[in-house]
């Protein structure tokens, strides 16, 4: 068996135990999981999965290394009468696929509800059940196959260049959107492709603010940068985030990052199978309160699994009894917010080893002085 197909079979597995007679997926990132292929941008796809075969609809055949669908329906996105949305046309498409696939009137079919157009699914409420299967898909993939592991460490030594191309960016004068846009183009000449880069951005002031994007405002002396950078690399997602100081860091600064370097270090201590989320959440909380910063402490999660989107399970929170397992690829973001000497974030990557934990990101992990 193909890895796609080792895949396919963990999902169809997890419909079952769901007590669901298929599952209809159109989120990119999990049919590029599933298949190798990266659906076009904008038009309207649907893997569609049930008790006969597995149907994909599409608005044309796709060249796919691992091809896990039984039949394809096409559909006419582009060329037909403009009267005709190419969404109509897809949806006429599914809900040929649909049946196609074996799934009858009144099945109890899973779809990730968030995901799916409305439009897409009140077509469908007269010959399915739509199930939400969001957590569904989350389970699935939460642990990862050595191929996506490897793929994620790739994105992921994208992001440590990307961060040098920050600091060299770094400077006074200089725009939050200059260096944003230095790390786009550092992140398209290493990946070939444009990237869809999304990220948290901000400096001086604007890192105490609630998830900042990169402006226009202009870099000054003595201004602390927070990147956090979480793009979706061709199908794989890394996340981390690194600090910068626009020339010398003060005292008070260095000591403020110091508590997260050394909160981080302590969930790298502990991370391993067995343990709970909600110990490497406790851990990592209590070193900030005991370095001082307990009042300015983050609000956020510690942590987060990552891999095909952005942010999935597991969840490193304060009310999380999951138990971390071999495979899973997780990100610990501890955070100080102090109005004095600024927002700091500080972000490690891990995949849980057999007895341990395996850290990807490769920037230091220090307060950079950008001088």
């Amino acid at each position: 068996m193909t890895v796609y197909a080792d895949r396919l079979a963990v999902l169809i597995q997890t419909v079952a135990d769901a007590g669901l007679q298929g599952l209809i997926i159109n989120q990119t990132s999990y049919i590029f999981h599933l298949s190798g292929w990266m659906p076009p941008h904008g038009a309207p796809v649907f893997l569609v999965i049930g008790p006969r075969c597995v149907v994909l609809v599409t608005p044309f055949e796709p060249d796919a290394p691992g091809q896990i669908w039984n039949q394809s329906i096409w559909y006419d996105a582009w060329h037909t009468s403009a009267l005709t949305p190419a969404v109509d046309r897809a949806i006429v498409a599914l809900r040929e696929a649909v049946s196609g696939a074996g799934l009858h009137r009144h099945a109890a079919v899973g779809a990730a509800c968030d995901a799916l157009p409305a439009r897409v699914a009140l077509s469908l409420l007269d010959i399915v059940h739509l199930r939400d299967a969001h957590d569904l898909l989350f389970r699935a993939t939460m642990i990862k196959d050595a191929v996506a592991q490897q793929a994620i460490r790739e994105r992921v030594a994208m992001l440590d260049h990307a961060f040098v191309a920050a600091a060299r960016s770094i400077r006074p004068g200089v725009s939050e959107l200059e260096v944003y846009g230095a790390i786009v183009a550092d992140l398209t000449l290493a990946l070939g492709a444009p990237p869809v880069v999304e990220c948290v951005f901000g400096s001086g002031p604007r890192t105490l603010t609630n998830e900042p994007q990169p402006t226009s405002r202009i870099l000054a002396p003595g201004d602390v940068v927070l990147i956090d950078l979480f793009p979706n690399l061709s199908g794989y997602v890394a996340d981390y985030t690194r600090c910068f100081v626009v020339g010398a860091a003060t005292d008070a600064q260095l000591a403020q990052h110091l508590a997260l370097q050394q909160a981080l270090e302590a969930a790298e201590r502990a991370l391993r199978p067995g343990i709970a989320a909600v110990e490497i959440d406790r851990l990592v909380r209590q070193s900030i309160e005991t370095a001082g910063y307990g009042p300015w402490c983050y609000q956020h999660h510690t942590g987060h699994g990552f891999g095909v989107l952005a942010v999935e399970p597991p969840w490193i929170l304060p009310s999380s009894t999951t138990l971390l397992e071999e495979g899973m690829v997780i990100a610990i973001e501890p955070g100080i917010y102090h109005p004095g000497y600024g927002g700091m974030r500080l972000e490690g990557n891990y995949i849980i080893t057999g007895d341990g934990c395996e850290s990807l990101a490769g920037y230091p992990a220090v307060l950079t002085e950008c001088r």
